[in-house]
């Protein structure tokens, strides 16, 4: 109802494009998006029943949700913005690390609505940029390959990444926290993240590696 073709699409011969798994650029990036999914939905999850712990109600809950996933909207626009001037790999990079560093020491230590009301702000600002960015850095170091094939192949393990990660925090939740507190799931949240950010890191070494400039310090 709203789209309508403007140019035709070319032929495609083959939907899966295996000839990028030859390559390691797209397995550091299947990797950082696996990792960055496994271990980012555990404050969404668990955000509500944080709050209830603590003494809140089911509504202050909702409200913390709402707060970081408005806090995602802004967030994503800023990133593009800031990813611009710095290079996505790079803003990518230094997003997942302040996550990790804003989550677990933020959420591990709340002993009121207060610290979850910043940590559900920062958290929302901060940490989806991995949502908005990936598809750049494939567009970007994949061109000579169909877009959209690359993106179905990486989004493939986004989805791998927020079922495993999903099942195992309830299954942490459960078995190791006894659902009186979260200092497992929070652990185990804060270590894929921090994976996804090594995995970007190296991503980045690697880019700038079999680049023509050799500077650490540039726009990747």
């Amino acid at each position: 109802m709203f789209y309508f073709q403007r140019v035709p699409p070319k032929p495609r011969k083959r939907i899966i494009e295996l000839s990028v798994t030859k390559r390691l650029t797209f397995w550091l990036i299947a990797l950082e998006l696996f990792a960055a999914y496994a271990g980012y939905w555990a404050l969404v999850f668990y955000i509500g029943t944080t709050a209830k712990q603590i003494g809140g109600t089911l509504q202050d809950g909702s409200h913390l949700l709402l707060v970081l996933n408005a806090g995602t909207v802004i967030g994503r626009v800023i990133t593009g913005y800031i990813a611009d001037k710095f290079g996505s790999i790079n803003t990518l990079a230094v997003s997942l690390i302040l996550t990790v560093a804003i989550e677990v020491p933020l959420w591990m230590t709340a002993k009121s609505l207060a610290p979850l009301y910043v940590l559900c702000t920062l958290y929302g600002l901060i940490s989806s940029t991995f949502i908005s960015l990936n598809p750049v850095i494939v567009a970007v170091h994949f061109k000579d390959i169909p877009l959209s094939s690359v993106l179905g192949m990486t989004n493939m393990f986004s989805g791998l990444g927020g079922l495993s990660g999903s099942l195992s925090q309830g299954a942490i939740f459960e078995t190791y926290d006894k659902r009186m507190n979260f200092t497992n799931t929070i652990i185990f949240s804060g270590t894929f993240i921090l994976l996804s950010a090594i995995a970007t890191l190296v991503l980045r070494a690697h880019v700038i590696k079999k680049g023509s400039d050799r500077r650490f310090f540039q726009r990747v």
